[in-house]
């Protein structure tokens, strides 16, 4: 059987759990376990971390140590029938307290305004095999996606998200295309066999989300779609590039927003 590295596995079992949760009534116990993204917050009423998330929060001692803005994507067991998880408490405190069996950190990016020279090969540019294998949530003006890429599991990338604001936004037989150059350059080189891995970055894309869903609301639809446009082939002086689109719903974007 096949080996695959920690950070490969991790990912690929989360893509798998995001359609997945599981819950059990043995014993009179009302819990779930599931999967989810989230982002650190310091909760000034309780004075700890705690994970928002989307659709709520969550508190574990996991989540001491670490800085106020962090992503991460974590596996969790919630007991609704806990003491710390009482309505009264709920009410009190706004969270709810949790066992994580997995915590796996994020990157987080921002995407820029102006566009990288798409002609040009970057200083220790990789190809991209799937800009996006999954869309995992959006939470708090960050968009947390999954990348492909063949690599060594030691390797170590950084991701470049890059726009036009001159020609980002397209119209297309009634569709609404908002145009995103995704690109990857290695910043550790790795010393394994290469295979096919996954990359999760939460990127910074409030602002182009919120401008891309009212305009797409103010013209009767419901829908649009962010096309990653990526390098999926890098030849000696010359970069082949691909695309694929990502449609999103406005009223995610917007509820998001309101909360």
């Amino acid at each position: 059987m096949k080996q695959w590295s920690l950070h490969r596995m991790s990912v690929a079992l989360w893509i798998t759990a995001m359609t997945m949760s599981t819950s059990c009534l043995e014993g009179g116990r009302n819990t779930v376990s599931n999967t989810t993204v989230g982002m650190i917050r310091l909760d000034a009423k309780a004075f700890k971390n705690v994970l928002d998330v989307p659709g709520g929060t969550f508190y574990a001692p996991q989540f001491d140590t670490m800085s106020d803005g962090a992503c991460c994507i974590v596996r969790y067991e919630l007991d609704f029938d806990a003491p710390e998880n009482s309505l009264t408490m709920l009410q009190a405190y706004g969270y709810y307290t949790v066992m994580i069996t997995y915590k796996e950190d994020v990157d987080k990016y921002l995407l820029l305004s102006a566009l990288t020279d798409t002609a040009a090969v970057l200083p220790e540019e990789t190809a991209v095999m799937d800009p996006v294998t999954s869309c995992l949530g959006y939470l708090k003006g960050m968009l947390f996606v999954a990348h492909q890429l063949k690599k060594a599991s030691d390797q170590r990338e950084i991701w470049h998200l890059s726009y036009d604001p001159q020609t980002a936004v397209k119209e297309e037989n009634g569709r609404h295309v908002f145009d995103v150059y995704l690109r990857a350059t290695v910043r550790v080189a790795g010393t394994r066999t290469p295979e096919d891995s996954y990359e999760v970055c939460a990127y910074d894309m409030k602002y182009f989300l919120e401008s891309a869903a009212e305009r797409v609301k103010n013209a009767g639809n419901t829908l649009f779609s962010i096309r990653f446009n990526y390098v999926s082939e890098i030849g000696e002086n010359a970069l082949t590039w691909n695309r694929r689109e990502l449609e999103l719903q406005v009223t995610d974007i917007l509820q998001e927003t309101a909360n």
